[in-house]
């Protein structure tokens, strides 16, 4: 058995802590509670019990599958128009980037995001089943438990479409389970989404899950919310996508958009989740990966450092001029001649630099967007509490003039600053163009800037082949165009 991909038996049969060295004190605010402690144990008291989700956002604050060049935001964006390899020919991120994947999803994010959901649950399970944890910090856990596995099967479904859907550590079970119909995995993560919003805290705990903190590396109602928000967008339910944004933005005390320059920092009031770095030395990883620098930075770097990639051209053009995010969170070195554009949301890319910038994974502009989307739907396009008035608070931080929408023009202008706000984010634009049926309008024009073809059946990734063969019920399931041997 495989560890480190079979689906849902990973990391052993329980839950392990990783070690917590000094570099994460802040994130949890007491002193690293486990090494290793198995089983039941781990859940014996609050402090104990809350480091198994303490240990899940450290994890993803590394690399795999949320941050640097296995992330969602990277390898959707090769997918896509947003980010160009220069990767070895037949690595992952030229693969991704050519669109010839092909049974190879095991270096994609299922084994990696279903390894998080066995944790998600088995947390679940062992906090519910505690009689040893207090009742206010059970309730809080419980509630961060269900929005993860919300917000991980949120992106299984939209990357792979129907999946497995597993809600126990049941591993007789598990290993056996067929594909769900992405309907069900949805209501699946709104019923989460929901009994999270109900019990968890309305602000940020620290790390004895009680207390309030000033960062912003928890979720909390307002993270949940904005999960929800997202969900009902994809769903077409056009009034709760709205009803759940506007709580958001309307507690402008707390959330606000900030500068251009310090959106993206530790803590900004734009922030409505973020992932503290916990690499030693290290700000964010993206930052650390998308900065380019002359000379030594670049894919053809003389020292052997050079990042895998860059900013497409085509999405740098289709800047308006004066748009001020062209020239705030995108860069450029040039070599030889030949400009290369990179993503400058993260500036500290530098070892021994002070940790000034937080991975960011949900934002106020998101959530003004989204009731600007919603409220197109609606039928209020211009005027106050409008779509229009919506997207030109987003433009106004960008320095751009108002728009005018129209029911001719709204929709596509809404795709443009979803583009131009979002870029390299956690896979908007990718998500976007296949929920807007735009993907084969606009890759079959990327595809020849990229040297490949593209079809259809690519807007989904394969499964990984030796999950198939380890799972009886997925066999003959293959995603369609994707041989399964």
């Amino acid at each position: 058995m495989r560890p480190t991909s079979r689906l849902y038996i990973i990391r052993l049969a329980v839950p392990i802590i990783a070690i917590l060295s000094s570099s994460c004190k802040k994130i949890i605010e007491v002193d690293p509670p486990v090494n290793s402690v198995i089983g039941r144990e781990i859940y014996e008291n609050n402090t104990t019990a809350t480091s198994v989700l303490i240990g899940i956002y450290t994890d993803m604050s590394l690399m795999d599958g949320f941050t640097g060049q296995n992330s969602i935001s990277v390898r959707t964006g090769l997918s896509g128009d947003e980010l160009v390899s220069v990767a070895e020919p037949n690595s992952i991120l030229s693969l991704l980037y050519t669109n010839q994947l092909t049974n190879n999803g095991n270096l994609l994010f299922w084994p990696i995001y279903y390894s998080y959901i066995f944790r998600v649950n088995s947390a679940i399970e062992g906090i519910t089943n505690s009689n040893n944890i207090s009742a206010t910090v059970k309730r809080q856990l419980i509630a961060e438990a269900k929005f993860l596995r919300a917000f991980l099967y949120f992106y299984l479904a939209n990357l792979y479409g129907d999946i497995p859907l597993a809600t126990t550590t049941d591993i007789k079970n598990n290993i056996v389970l067929p594909r769900s119909n992405k309907a069900l995995v949805f209501e699946q993560i709104l019923n989460d989404l929901k009994d999270s919003k109900s019990e968890i805290s309305s602000f940020y705990v620290g790390g004895n899950s009680i207390t309030a903190s000033d960062q912003r590396i928890r979720p909390n109602k307002a993270t949940v919310t904005a999960l929800l928000a997202r969900v009902y967008l994809f769903l077409g339910n056009w009034k709760e996508a709205e009803a759940e944004a506007d709580s958001i933005i309307s507690n402008s005390s707390n959330y606000t958009l900030e500068s251009l320059d310090e959106a993206f920092l530790s803590n900004s009031r734009e922030a409505i989740w973020q992932l503290q770095p916990v690499v030693a030395a290290l700000n964010t990883m993206d930052g650390n990966l998308f900065v380019l620098l002359p000379g030594s930075n670049l894919p053809a770097g003389p020292d052997g450092f050079g990042r895998p990639v860059y900013l497409n051209k085509d999405l740098y053009n289709s800047f308006e001029e004066s748009d001020l995010r062209k020239t705030h969170w995108i860069d450029s070195v040039s070599v030889s001649g030949t400009t290369y554009p990179f993503p400058y949301k993260y500036k500290a890319w530098e070892y021994q630099q002070p940790r000034t910038e937080y991975l960011m994974v949900f934002r106020l502009s998101e959530q003004i967007l989204i009731r600007a989307e919603a409220r197109m739907h609606l039928g209020r396009l211009s005027g106050v509490n409008s779509a229009e008035s919506d997207l030109n608070l987003i433009r106004k931080r960008a320095g751009l003039n108002d728009i005018s929408l129209s029911t001719a023009n709204a929709m596509e202008l809404i795709v443009s600053e979803r583009r131009h706000e979002l870029f390299t984010e956690w896979g908007h634009r990718w998500l976007d163009l296949k929920r807007l049926n735009k993907i084969d309008e606009v890759m079959n024009k990327v595809a020849s800037t990229k040297g490949t073809t593209w079809a259809n059946y690519k807007s989904l990734y394969p499964l990984p082949i030796e999950d198939i063969k380890s799972n009886p019920s997925l066999v003959g399931h293959q995603n369609p165009g994707y041989p399964e041997n």
